[in-house]
């Protein structure tokens, strides 16, 4: 049966976390559809499956989640990339569109599919990855956001690029267009790694290579992450560190509300593409505040946001094929929404104390201590001391025995060959 296979594809004995599966019931009374929402291990998944079999609107999110709760940051593995095409859209045919995407994997462009479903009005895209835990969602996003920044001009649907995404289970029926969805093709002998992935196709430089120009100030297309974060990590790493502020400041935020959800709304919108998911989260973080925004001032902040986020997948994506140059200084010439530290601590209003709960959203002071805290550090061995302390460590350790022996000073300089003088300064203070 082709649900089994296409659970078989993306789902072994390797898969931990719950699968969720929506199926969407028909109307009540106040014209809504509801929905059945079933989580399961992956033990239990060819059951739910087989009794959905024909059945009309399913729909299966390839991802894993840690709880049975559909949410990008509670995401326990990542199974697969994929892509939703909405051909028909763009007035092409499902048979023309797959021709057209095997042609530009024969030219190099993108990773060849796994697996292709009929989704009814279109076709699902899969790339099955070697499993991949939540640490890994910057380099999955970077390859999704690769995929359909190619795949754009065929009816990509950038709302379908996020992790907690679900898309048509096949085997199932789209009541929109009363097709039946199937496979359409499956390779199983084909498991792709992200990191081999990223370096075939996002330009990234081997891991060894990135070690030894971390420091080099020279910069060509090729993408290479510094020693902390790239584009998409940062963003994540912000957002964390606004929930910090806020936390510490324990949601009292007056005064400083419309930048704080404008900021959190955009950086959890590059890992959140589903629009209704990240209204409710952002809505979520406004609701905390002691005082929140009304509802048509964080609805007026999330109608920037979509379009945003394309500008941050076209930049991002455009350094890549080589369509466009790093800007490194000019914020304003980048696409999406990117502030400077400096002007982040201006108006989120961030002291010098706050700043050091914060991994990204710093002031220079603070990533000078900082830098000179790691210098200290490095400087000392597991003993907490310094080389010289170490020395005269080891020193005292010998000159002891020594003295305790009976020997006087000058003897014992004579036999471990040096100054007299430092040898009394070491036994003076030992007294």
């Amino acid at each position: 049966m082709q649900t089994t296979e296409f659970c078989d594809h993306l789902y072994d004995k390797s898969t931990d976390g719950y699968i969720q599966i929506l199926k969407l019931d028909n109307k009540n009374n106040s014209g809504e559809r509801t929905i059945k929402i079933y989580n399961t291990k992956n033990e239990g998944l060819r059951d739910i499956v087989e009794e959905l079999h024909k059945k009309e609107d399913v729909f299966l999110a390839p991802n894993t989640m840690y709880i049975p709760k559909r949410r990008v940051e509670n995401i326990r593995q990542f199974r697969a990339l994929f892509q939703d095409i909405d051909c028909e859209s763009m007035g092409l045919e499902k048979a023309e569109t797959v021709y057209m995407i095997w042609i530009m994997h024969y030219e190099g462009k993108i990773p060849k599919p796994t697996m292709v479903t009929d989704s009814g009005r279109g076709v699902h895209l899969y790339w099955r990855i070697q499993n991949a835990p939540f640490g890994a969602l910057n380099t999955w996003q970077e390859l999704q956001d690769y995929i359909y920044y190619n795949l754009k001009h065929l009816g990509a649907d950038r709302k379908a690029t996020d992790g907690a995404r679900v898309l048509r289970l096949p085997g199932t029926i789209n009541s929109k267009s009363d097709t039946d969805c199937k496979v359409l093709y499956i390779d199983n002998d084909v498991e792709y790694s992200m990191y081999e992935l990223r370096e075939e196709y996002l330009n990234y430089k081997p891991k060894t290579h990135q070690l030894k120009m971390q420091q080099t100030k020279k910069i060509d297309n090729k993408v290479i992450s510094n020693r902390f974060f790239n584009s998409y990590s940062l963003h994540m790493e912000r957002a964390n560190d606004l929930e910090t502020l806020c936390r510490l400041r324990k949601y009292e935020m007056t005064g400083y509300r419309n930048m704080a959800v404008h900021c959190y709304a955009y950086w959890k919108g590059i890992y959140v593409r589903d629009n209704y998911e990240l209204e409710n989260i952002v809505i979520e973080f406004n609701n905390a505040f002691t005082e929140p925004l009304k509802e048509t001032e964080v609805q007026a902040v999330l109608r920037c946001i979509p379009k945003a986020i394309e500008k941050f997948i076209a930049y991002e994506q455009g350094l890549r094929s080589g369509e466009r140059k790093r800007v490194s200084k000019g914020m304003r010439d980048k696409e999406g929404y990117w502030y400077k530290n400096e002007t982040l601590i201006d108006r989120l209003g961030i002291t010098s104390k706050e700043q050091k709960y914060m991994k990204t959203i710093i002031g220079i002071d603070e990533k000078y201590d900082r830098n000179n805290n790691r210098r200290r550090a490095k400087r000392r061995n597991e003993n907490g001391l310094t080389k010289k302390q170490q020395e005269l460590q080891d020193l005292k350790e010998k000159i002891l025995p020594l003295k305790d022996s009976g020997l006087n000073n000058t003897k014992i300089a004579e036999i471990l060959k040096i100054d007299r003088k430092k040898v009394s300064r070491i036994v003076n203070s030992i007294k």
